[in-house]
């Protein structure tokens, strides 16, 4: 088992995703350090030099604001930003600068880019779903009223609905404008990646090193478990974040398989493995999570095999962003666990419920 680290890819892809710290708003950053909140709401993960960079860069990034809006949805995650769908069209691997990347893909006929833009448009959040054929991209192509009734169906702001519209008809031309925005925005970018590259260094030295020495084992070690080891290949592609560096998941982009793995998400699973020590702290936190009735609700479509975070986002009428929120609060509970099989992407663990339950029960009658 191999694990290799693509530290050039991972400074392109935090390029792609650092522009959304524009719109990132104080509501955003509280909810993405919920899950690691005690039943006093006493932090147990805090890293107030990330906040700070997060809030620096939103300040840095204001001018760009209303631009960003043509390629990011306004809301505090969405698989349907602009650079999600080029990456699930199009692999990040052996692309080190978004010039390079962004040319190799407009050298492509425009007919083609559009075509692979409304395949990772349809199939971005599609898990274990029948997958879809050429003739169905085809059809909506050849017919702006079944496209526009697609784009309609996703869930997202309605001003992105739009602008998702548009850059399927003109992709030339958006790549065109997205270009220049990030030549824009590049030497905001590089200061922090400066800033950034000792620790990212240390990734390389120590994670990546570790991995490679122990493979499972110190996979295990690193992520206390939470995520299976049988999750794991042969050769594992590993990608590192600064701008999201709490943050764990695989990934397919351009059918390739990558893990990511955020600069400081081995903090992020110590964290997180010593609040789960705390018995009563964790009844506590499963009931917490429980409490919210659309949460609820996730947990109910997940229990029936409903793990599409847009299909349960257009089922319940709320935003993708919301369902990866509660899901994201499932997982730190240890209610919901990423499956062994890639069928599905989470699956309920009824076993804790019931283990959680039993315990609960006994606590209460053995005062």
């Amino acid at each position: 088992m191999k694990f290799t680290f693509l530290k050039k890819e991972s400074l392109l892809y935090d390029l792609f995703m650092f522009p959304k710290l524009a719109l990132i708003t104080e509501e955003d950053i509280k909810k993405a350090n919920e899950p690691l909140h005690d039943n006093d709401s006493a932090k147990v993960l805090d890293d107030p030099d990330h906040i700070a960079f997060v809030k620096k860069a939103k300040a840095d990034l204001e001018a760009f604001h209303d631009p960003l809006l043509g390629f990011y949805a306004d809301e505090m995650a969405s698989s349907y930003d602009f650079p999600y769908l080029l990456f699930n069209a199009y692999s990040l691997r052996n692309f080190h600068t978004h010039e390079d990347y962004l040319d190799h893909i407009m050298n492509e006929p425009e007919d083609t880019i559009k075509r692979k833009l409304l395949h990772s448009l349809l199939t971005v959040e599609e898990s274990g779903g029948t997958p879809i054929t050429d003739k169905e991209v085809d059809t909506l192509l050849n017919s702006k009223e079944k496209l526009l009734n697609q784009i309609r169906n996703i869930t997202t702001t309605e001003n992105y609905k739009w602008t998702l519209l548009i850059l399927i008809e003109n992709p030339l031309k958006y790549l065109e404008l997205f270009r220049g925005l990030l030549d824009d925005i590049k030497p905001f970018f590089d200061t922090y990646k400066n800033q950034h590259m000792g620790e990212i260094e240390q990734f390389e030295d120590t994670i990546i090193k570790e991995l490679n020495r122990g493979q499972e084992d110190a996979f295990n070690a690193l992520t206390h478990q939470m995520i299976p080891a049988e999750t794991l290949e042969e050769e594992n592609l590993v990608f590192t974040s600064f701008v999201h560096p709490y943050s764990f998941s695989i990934q397919t982009f351009g059918g390739e398989r990558f893990m990511f793995f955020g600069l400081r998400m081995k903090k992020g699973f110590e964290e997180v493995a010593k609040f789960q020590q705390n018995v009563r702290q964790n009844r506590a936190k499963v009931f917490k999570t429980l409490s919210d009735n659309t949460r609820y609700e996730v947990l109910r479509h997940i229990a029936r095999g409903i793990t599409s975070t847009k299909d349960i986002a257009s089922s319940l009428g709320v935003s993708s962003a919301t369902i990866t929120y509660h899901i994201n609060a499932f997982i730190t509970a240890n209610i919901v666990r990423i499956p062994k099989s890639k069928k599905q992407r989470y699956e309920v663990d009824f076993e804790r419920l019931e283990t959680f339950w039993n315990e609960f029960m006994d606590d209460l009658k053995n005062q």
